[in-house]
């Protein structure tokens, strides 16, 4: 009810941020969740942007474990925490959409005014030239470079044993396998260019277009609503904390501590699967009432929810306000006619009982 009451207070000009968490129910692991790469696997460490862009053997390591770990992030298909947004904002309700994901599944879902803040798997680029290339396209000429990785590949796919992945599409490889052995191709454009995926990691600055556009679009909202992110990287978290210094409602729903929760309006502990699916049906079913009671055809039979549902989710206009007034004199009278009608039957239950009373004396 807090979340689809936000919803409704600024019909169309929320903003939501979510993170990893929005796709765990895809089969993507989150970071720091019940079941995040950093609880399970203690001793991971992602590889830095300064380690991609200047050191082989770290391009080496990272588009080895890359060859195995995309077929599966590619796999992942939107949950229905994907599509409650999307719907959200066909409906009219959600002004936009800001992720820190690179999986791609926002854009699956639907979304249409969504930035992608850290950038997509989807695509690498040349460092050198910025051209770029769909990593369908780029796996392809990883496994003509590779063949016996791509064999072991089709192997453990075979027999069911494909590596646990991370949210970045990382894996942990088989012993038996060398980074050393790997190779990757160089920017078949300018020739020399390496390439990278269109992604920020860690220790990367997100490019100064998408900051600006990411700022303007919490500026023109009138609330944010921050969903499934620990909000542990600070491009995400100075979004928060500049709603605030503007004065703006945030609403913070994610299970477990989030870096933003002293500058939340209002805090959930709930996992993101749990939340924004019945919310998107509670606030589909409020707007579906609210044309109901515009066109004056609410009808009889379902006054006493309506009544309910309009005291506890929807806003006290002077409209609404009236309308329940005539709903509550509507239950008001039902509830005198039922008791009359108790009354009346009572009456004639005496009148019965007093008439077999007379009867039995005069036998």
């Amino acid at each position: 009810a807090t979340v689809a009451s936000l919803f409704r207070r600024h019909q169309g000009r929320v903003l939501a941020l979510t993170g990893a968490g929005v796709s765990v129910s895809s089969g993507i692991p989150d970071y720091r969740g019940p079941n995040g790469t950093y609880r399970v696997h203690g001793g991971y460490v992602p590889i830095l942007h300064h380690e991609l862009a200047t050191q082989h053997a770290s391009r080496q390591r990272y588009w080895a474990r890359s060859f195995f770990g995309i077929r599966p992030a590619f796999r992942a298909e939107p949950n229905a925490v994907h599509r409650a947004f999307a719907r959200l904002e066909a409906s009219g309700h959600l002004a936009g959409l800001i992720t820190q994901n690179v999986d791609g599944l926002h854009t699956q879902a639907g979304s249409q005014r969504l930035l992608e803040l850290h950038g997509t798997l989807r695509r690498v680029a040349c460092l050198s030239c910025s051209h770029t290339e769909d990593r369908d396209r780029f796996q392809h000429r990883l496994e003509e470079l590779n063949p016996q990785w791509a064999l072991f590949w089709q192997e453990m796919a075979r027999t069911g044993k494909e590596p646990a992945r991370r949210p970045d599409g990382d894996v942990d490889l088989p012993p038996e396998l060398r980074y050393e052995d790997f190779r990757y191709p160089t920017c078949h454009c300018c020739r020399s260019g390496q390439y990278m995926p269109t992604v920020v990691f860690f220790g990367g600055n997100i490019a100064d277009a998408v900051r600006a556009r990411a700022i303007d679009m919490v500026d023109q909202a009138q609330a944010l609503f921050v969903c499934g992110t620990s909000l542990a990287t600070f491009s995400a978290f100075r979004l928060v904390t500049r709603a605030r210094e503007h004065g703006k409602e945030v609403l913070v729903a994610n299970f477990g501590q989030t870096r933003g929760d002293q500058h939340a309006t209002t805090k959930l502990e709930v996992l993101a699967e749990d939340l924004l699916p019945p919310v998107q049906t509670l606030v589909a079913r409020l707007q579906a009432l609210h044309t109901r009671l515009a066109s004056g055809d609410a009808g009889e039979a379902g006054d006493e929810e309506l009544l309910v549902t309009l005291t506890y989710y929807v806003n006290q206009t002077s409209f609404i306000r009236r309308r329940m007034t005539l709903l509550q004199g509507r239950v008001s009278d039902l509830k005198s006619r039922s008791l009359r009608l108790g009354e009346h039957r009572a009456q004639q239950s005496r009148q019965v009982a007093e008439w077999v009373h007379q009867e039995r004396q005069r036998v």
